[in-house]
């Protein structure tokens, strides 16, 4: 068992430490990029200081809520501008789901290809300063190996409880015209896409980079899944109102989807017969064999994946005896029904005890208790199986490097 670090005195009782993200920043000092520390929480929901944050355009200016409006437009019966406290007459909905990043874990595709060295679930600590989107500035490009260091890709996932009201309530307010297929959603955040993350996703420097000047950034989400109840536009986050940071005063929650669906700081909703070419769905956050592949898609539902949190193959060596193996499991898909251990790099398999619980979108907790009998070293692995039948790993890889769901290893000594 790894030892509890020390920490403060709260309310009377020796705490441990808390959990806090390491944020990098922008020349004006917002924060743009932030990982979860995953191996220093407990339970479900991870605490909104250690949630993480991803940033690909300059975030938008502060809004207070009572001046906050926001317009549905398009293929509507009734064209509609909202304020928050529109919304909050509407029947409401808390959703608990977990939100990854696209990028999640892609270091652990690039040591599968033998590029660099094994990753690991420590965060180890990032750029603080002038982060991914201020590395191509004017002058010189960073080198790969320097974007790399720059941009580690684990803890980029969290698990939360969002409040707020489902989209499809909103829309049938707004009325939506039979002809409409798609919700163009649009954020008030803007700017310029840095083409960083494509070198860093692609691990190259010499992929094209397709150039859309100045833009809002926007997703254009299908209709079927903009619809379903689960969908939601949420102003709460953790029992609380959002923070800034987080997408207040508005942001969308797309349970099962990588978190570049999950708009933030929400400007317009359009309804529209085609679909809008969006940069962040047609350049970047897409899945492919190669930058040609002519039947490239957007990254939509995550992949069904496990994670061992302890231990880690920095807790070794570890003594003869009992070890509680321990993690997380989540799916794009709905719940996870089982997950199996294996102590033997994968030989032979074991089911694990899940925490069960009845948030679907949630990632679940499991354990498996390990009798090391014999010293040695050991490959330790962990695969789920989601409700649908899908078993770990889902997603090949593909040349950006999204939606890995892979097994991963872990490599420990007992003595």
């Amino acid at each position: 068992m790894r030892p509890e670090p020390e920490g403060e005195w709260v309310q009377g009782w020796p705490d441990r430490k808390r959990a806090r993200l390491m944020p990098s920043k922008d020349a004006e000092g917002r924060t743009v990029f932030a990982r979860t520390p995953l191996d220093q929480l407990e339970g479900l929901i991870t605490p909104t200081d250690a949630f993480y944050i991803v940033t690909q355009l300059t975030p938008a200016d502060p809004i207070h809520p009572d001046d906050y409006v926001f317009s549905i437009t398009g293929l509507v019966d009734r064209p509609l501008e909202l304020k928050l406290s529109d919304l909050q007459k509407l029947p409401t909905r808390t959703v608990r789901a977990v939100t990854e990043c696209a990028g999640d874990d892609a270091d652990w595709y690039r040591w599968q290809k033998g590029v660099g060295k094994k990753p690991s679930r420590i965060l180890r600590p990032q750029v603080e300063q002038g982060g991914w989107n201020n590395m191509s500035n004017e002058g010189e490009k960073p080198t790969m190996e320097q974007i790399l260091e720059a941009i580690p890709s684990s803890g980029v996932v969290s698990g939360g409880e969002w409040t707020g009201v489902s989209l499809h309530e909103v829309l049938k307010r707004a009325g939506v015209k039979p002809e409409a297929t798609c919700v163009h959603i649009i954020g008030y955040d803007e700017g310029r896409p840095d083409p960083t993350p494509l070198y860093m996703s692609t691990g190259r420097m010499d992929i094209e980079y397709v150039d859309p000047g100045v833009i809002n950034y926007d997703k254009a989400l299908e209709l079927s899944k903009a619809l379903h109840e689960d969908t939601i536009l949420a102003w709460a986050m953790n029992g609380e109102f959002l923070q800034h940071v987080h997408g207040a005063p508005l942001r969308m929650v797309v349970p099962g989807w990588s978190g570049n669906w999950w708009v933030k700081w929400i400007k317009e909703i359009q309804l529209l017969d085609y679909t809008p070419e969006c940069y962040y769905q047609n350049q970047y956050f897409v899945l492919g064999d190669s930058p040609d592949d002519p039947n490239r898609k957007p990254c939509k539902q995550l992949g069904c994946k496990s994670i061992i949190t302890y231990p880690v193959d920095e807790d070794s060596p570890l003594p003869k005896g009992e070890h509680a193996i321990r993690g997380l499991a989540w799916s794009g898909e709905g719940a996870i029904t089982r997950v199996e251990v294996s102590v033997d790099d994968g030989k032979t398999w074991q089911d694990a005890h899940i925490e069960q619980h009845g948030d679907r979108w949630l990632w679940r907790r499991w354990m498996f208790l390990w009798e090391a009998k014999q010293p040695g070293k050991y490959v330790i692995k962990a695969r789920a199986t989601d409700e649908n039948g899908r078993v770990q790993p889902q997603q090949p890889w593909n040349y950006q490097q999204k939606h890995f769901d892979g097994i991963t290893p872990v490599d420990v000594e007992i003595i």
